[in-house]
């Protein structure tokens, strides 16, 4: 398997398949950080290239897992990656509590240690699960979210796809995120949220709204990706600095 980044999440899901026993023929993929050394710890390979990683994909097995925090980026490294050869998997912590009943989990979906997923939940392909997030009965979660360590999703709550939550914020039973917000953390959502909204504090309320960077132009690169982040908060002031890839948030 390829962990896509060698930095942040990528270490994250690095201890979880190191604790799950699970590190055999590891690799991982980061062509925007220059300081990674060719062996991370002294023992995984990092593939520095797009070709590199095509040609491992040929060559090995095509399983890569998404190590990177911010929902736009996750949806569109996937996209290419596939691509390429790519077959987007899970990585799911043995210190997890995943529930017996639940109804579906997408491909890729990563959960961390001590989240808790409980019966009748939906998780859409791509989306990351953090360490001590709390997902109810009948939640319905989208395609590539974020949800950042020790958030509440409550019983029958909706979060749409490619929508970040932060760390400690709580979703109350029956509301409804929709897609392509950002939910502050220790924000306390009492009330549905439109798509592209922006909403911090208790109780939210919206601060901004955003154009979906996947809608705003052609990414071909995570460092073109990354520039048209900050093009958008530039654009959009009010933006909450949770989609930052950077964001200890998004770890």
């Amino acid at each position: 398997m390829v962990i896509i980044g060698a930095n942040g999440l990528g270490k994250e899901l690095l201890t979880v398949l190191s604790w799950n026993g699970d590190t055999e023929n590891l690799y991982f993929f980061d062509d925007l950080c220059a300081d990674i050394p060719d062996l991370l710890y002294g023992r995984f390979p990092v593939l520095k290239s797009w070709a590199a990683l095509k040609e491992h994909f040929l060559m090995n097995s095509p399983e890569f897992a998404l190590g990177v925090g911010s929902a736009a980026t996750r949806k569109l490294l996937a996209e290419k990656i596939v691509a390429v050869g790519g077959k987007l998997c899970s990585i799911i912590s043995n210190d997890a509590s995943i529930g017996e009943f639940i109804t579906s989990m997408g491909d890729g979906v990563c959960i961390l240690s001590h989240a808790i997923v409980t019966c009748d939940v939906q998780i859409g392909d791509g989306t990351l699960i953090n360490k001590a997030v709390i997902i109810s009965h009948d939640a319905k979660v989208g395609q590539y979210c974020a949800i950042s360590p020790g958030a509440k999703i409550l019983g029958r709550a909706t979060i749409g796809d490619c929508t970040e939550i932060g760390a400690n914020a709580t979703i109350l039973p029956g509301v409804t995120v929709g897609s392509n917000c950002i939910v502050g953390a220790g924000a306390v959502v009492t009330k549905n949220v439109a798509d592209r909204t922006t909403v911090v504090g208790v109780p939210a309320h919206p601060i901004g709204f955003k154009v979906p960077i996947c809608t705003m132009v052609p990414i071909f690169s995570r460092a073109a990706l990354f520039k048209a982040q900050g093009d958008a908060r530039y654009i959009f002031p009010t933006l909450s600095k949770a989609s930052d890839p950077n964001d200890e948030r998004s770890s």
